[in-house]
């Protein structure tokens, strides 16, 4: 089997997967009059020439916003695949422009999204070891380091861990470099399904006991997807993103906020899917499984 067909039998296989229990596939634009807000992922900018004059757009990191906005009119399950794009992000595991997997389940939530993985992860790889830890028990496992929200408490720990960091950086930071050290550590380990993220790195996650209900799935150490029960509240969804916007200054898409009026209770998942296919062919980097490889490199 050739790469192109590969990639054929694995996309097929995804699609099948959903549409066989119940999914509706859609598409939605690249191209956004706002940018996604997210800490860790910077937005590409770009000029549009409309009527004479120059406006700003963004292309999409994620099909997040438009998804929702559909979820709130329609309250279907939904799923895509696209294309989205990522300023900064190059590397044997990155590119600024990927294949995303993004769905919503209605009444689902971070522990259903779980097992329907599980289930993709069966009908793609057929029986293969999955493990599911709390974040906090990884960290003290892998780390040696207990998760804490003050940053002085959290430096002393890495310290002591030998968690390089510079001296001004603050907790989300901090917590970033943590997790990284946490992939490295993982490598071995076929697929880990990491729970119940710190308040702070909740994003649109709802917190429940303390606690981001969300959760993020490791494979040999690779980021593959990251999924949480959906926040609803469109009063809590805009003091986060007031939050992000002005710390960023970036615009605020207001729909987007006022979708989360009509939003369903839902869960709601994104799988970065070359690299699930780079896991599903034993392959090392990207570049192993790219049908065009010079086009970053």
């Amino acid at each position: 089997m050739d790469l192109v067909e590969a990639w054929d039998k694995f996309l097929s296989t995804v699609r099948k997967f959903f549409r066989q229990r119940g999914y509706a596939e859609i598409f939605t634009p690249s191209l956004l009059k706002y940018p996604n807000l997210d800490r860790n992922v910077i937005p590409i900018e770009v000029s549009l020439q409309r009527h004479g004059r120059t406006e700003r757009r963004w292309l999409h990191t994620s099909p997040e916003y438009s998804m929702k906005k559909i979820l709130a009119r329609f309250k279907k399950d939904i799923f895509q695949i696209t294309k989205v794009f990522r300023d900064g992000e190059l590397g044997r595991h990155h590119r600024p422009e990927f294949l995303m997997l993004e769905w919503y389940k209605v009444g689902g939530d971070a522990d259903y999204l779980i097992e329907e993985i599980r289930d993709l992860l069966k009908t793609l790889k057929g029986d293969i070891e999955v493990q599911t830890l709390p974040l906090e028990v990884a960290f003290e496992e892998f780390l040696r380091v207990r998760i804490t929200e003050e940053e002085e408490e959290l430096k002393e720990q890495m310290r002591r861990a030998g968690i390089h960091f510079e001296e001004d950086e603050d907790w989300e930071t901090l917590f970033e470099r943590c997790f990284l050290e946490l992939q490295n550590k993982t490598e071995d380990i076929p697929a880990l399904f990491l729970k119940g993220f710190p308040e702070k790195v909740s994003f649109l996650s709802k917190v429940k006991s303390g606690k981001a209900d969300r959760f993020e799935l490791l494979m040999r150490g690779v980021e593959i997807a990251s999924g949480w029960t959906e926040e609803t509240d469109r009063e809590e969804v805009r003091k986060r993103l007031e939050r992000e916007a002005k710390r960023r200054n970036l615009p605020l898409d207001e729909l987007f906020i006022e979708a989360h009026g009509e939003m369903p209770e839902c869960g709601g998942c994104s799988i970065g899917l070359e690299r699930l296919m780079m896991i599903w062919l034993g392959k090392e980097e990207l570049k192993d499984i790219e049908l065009l490889s010079d086009e970053f490199l």
